[in-house]
């Protein structure tokens, strides 16, 4: 198993994009960036990965034939198993916000948790592609294009982490992924930068580039079940 650590920072830009994203109105902006100094401190992302080889007879074996009436995926020769988490702080900021019903405040966290993953991943892309003269193909996230039930044999496979999992299969800290990046050693159409979005099917997932109708109260009924 490797680690690498992850610098993770939002551009002015970047945070004045989140407002039509995640449907703030511009009035907001200055909270958006408060929170955003106040988390970044917070902020401890690493990712953990392996790489491998394909082997028939085994994991990719298995998840295709779980998953393949539903989208089956490809099979590379190489490929990454990556645990990634943002660590536990902006867990813990947040839910002393939700534990007080400020719900606005939390959803900012939430909303610039999300960011700060996707962030984390094109970083920890560009690393891997820098280190190994390889290319990152795509993202196939656990419970995307993989099972989530094979979230256990992936743990098993690991050294000590800071990312746990309880009987649900749900991960701890709560802003963690686990993926497969398939590599190349031939550059992408796209420049080789793998993005987040490309080959997600999640069409109901709030960091789509798409523009998708939704109501105000989206936000707080996705993450609290609750509207404002």
């Amino acid at each position: 198993m490797q680690s690498m650590d992850i610098k993770v920072e939002l551009a002015e830009r970047e945070l004045w994009g989140l407002l039509n994203r995640y449907h703030f109105q511009e009035k907001d902006f200055s909270l958006l960036q408060s929170f955003y100094l106040a988390a970044l401190p917070l902020l401890h992302a690493k990712a953990y990965y392996l790489w491998k080889q394909k082997d028939e007879s085994s994991l990719h074996a298995k998840a295709y034939y779980l998953w393949k009436q539903k989208n089956e995926p490809s099979l590379h020769d190489e490929y990454l198993i990556v645990f990634l988490t943002l660590g536990d702080a902006i867990d813990e900021l947040q839910e002393i916000y939700a534990s007080r019903k400020c719900l606005t405040e939390a959803y900012v966290l939430e909303c610039l948790a999300l960011e700060f993953l996707e962030k984390a991943y094109g970083e920890f892309i560009r690393q891997i592609q820098k280190e190994s003269g390889k290319w990152a193909i795509k993202i196939d996230f656990l419970g995307d294009t993989y099972p989530i039930e094979l979230l256990p044999e992936l743990y098993r496979q690991f050294g000590e982490m800071d990312i746990r999992y309880n009987e649900k299969l749900v991960l701890s800290p709560a802003k963690s992924v686990v993926f497969f990046l398939p590599m190349s050693e031939k550059q992408a159409g796209n420049g080789g930068v793998c993005r987040v979005c490309d080959h997600c099917g999640n069409i109901s997932c709030v960091l789509r580039r798409e523009s998708i109708p939704m109501q105000p109260t989206y936000g707080y009924q996705r993450i609290f079940g609750q509207e404002k």
